[in-house]
């Protein structure tokens, strides 16, 4: 039978919100222990639009299926679930957040932030666990909350007063840090001790690191910054053509490398590689078209425009390959035995780059809906 509590924040904690309201408890249901499965292997996990998270085979049989307890605002609110061995993290807008068994779809455990069932709580958040930690903002109630991921149990929260907060947290040298435009905060990410706040005047995007230094974008503007984590102080400014903006959430730091990719008021967006010791120009591409999605797959960058345009190009060369296809994209792209996979409003749809041949691999069977922030991860 399934463990029904409501959490409070450890009194060892620095929370400036110990006593919850009916708005902002955290609810926990625990329903088996948690348990990571290495051996899970050759499955397909959707993360739809409209909600439903959904497993397929390599063969692309459907093993499950799962929707939110509450539905009434059935979206996933562009959170990004995380995979490990065996088990599902994932949230949704109106503050559910679920363990999910990778293997058959039933919960580990399950939390609800508030008693209220139609406020938007989460989105774009990261459900990738820390120190066996979720750090998740609330839009409604501005509180962020650290949660245990063997359990759900609540560690520690803060009411950050201001619900401007849209952007995954990021986490460096066990430092929290949160985006609450126009701020940002510091935490301890053991305590939750505040520790910093820094107010830039603008918005900011999807915050990155190299491991030493947090680099953002300013969503208004067109710079990118980088910050040394513990008192923001600035190391490095880029500033790129006056034509480009919204970076977004389309930024990425690997191998010492800062990718960055924009929007155009003109006929062409910039595609940047800078370094990310001192933010210095190595390369810069352009292409026609707003980019809608950039990431680095294996040593290859990908990312695809506003007009079914898919590009590519390999980390180590500045060649630009593209693809244009049939069916414009709306979620991450995945490769898989020599095919690329994208999610469109059309459904699932494979790519086979040696025969040029497109088609709809899984038709879309649910209501109409916003199509975006579709997420795919194959699981090999």
């Amino acid at each position: 039978m399934a463990a029904i509590e409501s959490n409070e924040p450890d009194e060892s904690n620095f929370s400036n919100n110990t006593i919850l309201t009916a708005e902002d408890w955290l609810h926990n249901t625990s329903h088996k222990k948690l348990t990571y499965n290495t051996a899970v292997k050759e499955l397909l996990l959707i993360n739809r639009y409209d909600g439903t998270l959904e497993c397929y085979n390599v063969n692309l049989d459907k093993q499950w299926s799962f929707t939110p307890a509450d539905t009434l605002r059935l979206s996933n609110g562009g959170n990004q679930f995380f995979y490990k061995d065996g088990v599902v993290f994932t949230a949704y807008m109106t503050g559910y957040i679920y363990a999910i068994n990778a293997t058959d779809g039933t919960l580990f455990w399950e939390d609800k932030v508030g008693m209220d069932q139609e406020k938007l709580h989460f989105t774009s958040q990261s459900l990738t666990p820390v120190n066996n930690k979720l750090v998740l903002t609330s839009r409604t109630n501005s509180n962020v909350y650290a949660i245990n991921a063997s359990n759900g149990t609540l560690a520690w929260n803060y009411s950050l007063g201001s619900p401007h907060s849209y952007e995954p947290r990021l986490i460096v040298n066990d430092i929290v840090s949160i985006n609450n435009d126009p701020l940002i905060n510091t935490f301890e990410l053991a305590t939750g001790k505040a520790l910093y706040q820094k107010n830039f005047s603008t918005n900011l995007g999807k915050p990155a690191t190299d491991g030493n230094l947090i680099i953002v974008p300013f969503s208004r503007g067109d710079k990118i910054v980088g910050l040394l984590p513990e008192a923001f102080e600035q190391q490095w400014e880029f500033v790129f053509d006056e034509e480009y903006y919204k970076v977004g959430d389309k930024i990425f730091v690997a191998n010492n490398a800062v990718y960055f990719a924009t929007e155009t008021n003109g006929d062409e967006s910039g595609i940047y590689c800078l370094n990310a010791t001192d933010g210095s120009l190595t390369w810069k591409k352009t292409i026609e078209g707003d980019i809608k999605h950039f990431e680095k797959i294996n040593e290859t960058l990908y990312g695809y425009t506003n007009d079914k345009l898919i590009f590519s190009m390999a980390t180590e060369d500045t060649v630009l390959n593209k693809i244009k296809v049939n069916h414009q994209p709306t979620s991450n792209i995945q490769i898989h035995n020599g095919s690329l996979y994208f999610y469109a409003k059309e459904g699932l749809i494979t790519y086979n780059l040696k025969t040029k041949t497109e088609k709809i691999a899984i038709p879309y069977d649910g209501k109409e809906s916003y199509s975006s922030d579709t997420q795919l991860l194959f699981i090999e």
